[in-house]
């Protein structure tokens, strides 16, 4: 490894976290913590609809291929103590929530794809 070793206590003080990730105080340092909204990871409409072309053509297999290593994956949650169960069943739901993510996604770029445009003014063709 090159360069000086600084440990990481020293590096990232407490208190330093406090005041800049946090910037509230304590209070802020509580708010990284808080539950996501679901409509803040919301795709863009672009990216939506990029995924929704991806599932019509040819990045179908990309699609599936997803599918496969996140939902459609065998489910083996049984640890040797309840914990490392539970922790296990926290993962695999992590993992899924990026498949659901991506499905939605596509979901909404079907949306958007099939909703009407509206005409030109005045008649014009683009």
């Amino acid at each position: 490894m090159s360069g000086p070793f600084i440990a990481e206590r020293v590096a990232q003080p407490l208190d330093l976290l406090e005041q800049g990730v946090a910037g509230g105080g304590w209070e802020g340092l509580n708010e990284l913590f808080a539950p996501i909204k679901e409509g803040e990871l919301q795709p863009s409409d672009q990216v939506a609809m990029l995924l929704y072309g991806l599932y019509l053509s040819q990045g179908r297999e990309l699609i599936e291929w997803l599918m496969d290593i996140t939902i459609r994956m065998p489910l083996r949650s049984t640890g040797q103590t309840f914990e490392h169960t539970a922790l296990m069943t926290a993962t695999r739901q992590g993992i899924n929530g990026v498949g659901e993510a991506i499905l939605k996604a596509i979901a909404k770029g079907k949306e958007l794809a099939e909703k009407p445009k509206p005409a030109p003014p005045n008649g014009d063709t683009p």
